[in-house]
């Protein structure tokens, strides 16, 4: 994608040894050219001059094409057997106070304010990276780091401003790489949290979208009706169908239009990049089934051809096992449809686990016998070893909350 003012009718070209032009693709806005381009497997690391011309007027730019990691293509990733510890970076730990508000970005620190900022940032996690290494912790599953730019509540990162750039009052896109290296050092694996649904309304394209459907634009605002059901239920109405997947997930989220060939190519470019650049150990993907089923399983399918043994686990979040179950690509859907993930969030079983626990009962649908009741439907899984198990989340109450303290209670989770 090469944004810049009226590029419709420009012509781009490259000298660069190893790279060819294949095609150029034009856009609803005159500002956007989108150009597909061949780089050949002996094509060096590099600088790379893009030569754009309109009429007597030629723009050059220059593009570095980075060197891969070593055995990129196979690296290995998380998996059951590790110990997955989930943070905010906002809420974890502050180590650079310098950058808890910025002066290019619209929210500032303001600890009295539950909502808000709270100054936590990168340098935090690095310096407690002991800690954590101390507790046990082999995987470190961080809410998405990009660019936030909400007036209010930014602080959890879901509402991107840009998929490119770590957000300034956490660090920048070299500290994060840093954050990524010392993990690996102490053998603490790194997860992007990913978010191809939506993105936020101070996302930089929302004053000038590439193409009329680059996201769902209703004639009133619809935000979803979060009945996830309706997506796996082929006797749903087409309506709520739509509620559900096209629909807002909230008023400062615009959902993405996943269905459009190009919005799927960027988030495809946009996670290997982070993988690559980052030298990141899996994805997790939020609100997975929000997204239009064969745009988000395409995108799946793209991230694992360029990486066969990543792990990509996905937020599907309801409490039925046969819900869950749908979206594991491992399972044989009566319609067919595969998502291509290779793991889901055990959800029913979390739900089990606390309000199980939480419950001194001995009644059939009560107590531990939720736990019983999740756990026999394993059988709906083709492969219920890859379930990612966890307790609570950033979305639930914490478990030690729902255990009201109990210390007991709490080392039985």
């Amino acid at each position: 994608m090469i944004y810049g003012e009226n590029l419709a009718g420009s012509t781009i070209q490259t000298q660069r040894k190893g790279v060819r032009i294949k095609k150029v693709h034009k856009s609803d806005s005159p500002n956007y050219l989108f150009v597909d381009i061949e780089i050949a497997p002996t094509t060096q690391a590099g600088k790379c001059t893009f030569d754009i011309k309109k009429g007597s007027q030629t723009v050059h730019f220059d593009y570095l094409l980075e060197r891969r990691h070593k055995d990129s293509a196979t690296r290995k990733s998380f998996s059951a057997a590790d110990l997955i510890y989930l943070l905010m970076p906002d809420r974890f730990a502050n180590g650079d106070p310098g950058n808890d508000s910025t002066g290019n970005t619209k929210e500032k620190v303001n600890r009295k304010e539950p909502s808000g900022r709270h100054g936590g940032d990168l340098q935090g996690i690095i310096d407690h990276l002991d800690y954590l290494s101390g507790l046990g912790v082999t995987t470190l599953w961080i809410t998405p780091p990009q660019l936030d730019n909400e007036p209010e509540q930014s602080y959890h990162g879901y509402a991107s401003a840009d998929y490119y750039h770590i957000d300034p009052r956490f660090g920048d896109n070299e500290l994060y790489q840093q954050l990524v290296v010392e993990a690996h050092w102490r053998d603490i694996k790194v997860i992007m949290d990913a978010v191809p649904n939506h993105c936020g309304t101070a996302h930089w394209w929302m004053q000038d979208l590439p193409f009329r459907n680059w996201i769902h634009q209703p004639p009133e605002f619809i935000r979803s009706n979060y009945r996830l059901v309706t997506t796996v239920d082929k006797n749903s109405a087409k309506i709520d169908r739509l509620e559900t997947v096209d629909g807002w997930f909230d008023n400062s989220m615009p959902d993405m239009a996943l269905e459009n060939p190009y919005v799927q190519q960027y988030f495809l470019q946009a996670y290997i990049w982070w993988i690559e650049w980052a030298d990141l150990d899996g994805l997790r993907v939020d609100t997975f089934p929000y997204n239009d089923r064969i745009g988000i399983a395409n995108w799946t399918q793209g991230i694992l051809k360029e990486y066969p043994n990543l792990n990509i686990v996905a937020e599907c979040w309801h409490s039925s096992p046969a819900v869950v179950a749908y979206w594991m690509g491992k399972n044989k859907n009566s319609d067919g449809y595969s998502s291509h993930l290779p793991a889901v969030m055990d959800f029913p079983l979390q739900e089990a686990l606390q309000e199980g626990i939480a419950e001194d009962s001995t009644d059939w649908m009560k107590g531990m016998n939720r736990l019983y009741e999740a756990l026999a439907l394993d059988f709906l899984y083709a492969d219920p070893k890859s379930l990612l198990l966890f307790l609570d989340n950033h979305d639930t109450i914490r478990f030690a909350d729902a255990m009201k303290g109990n210390k007991d209670k709490i080392k039985w989770g």
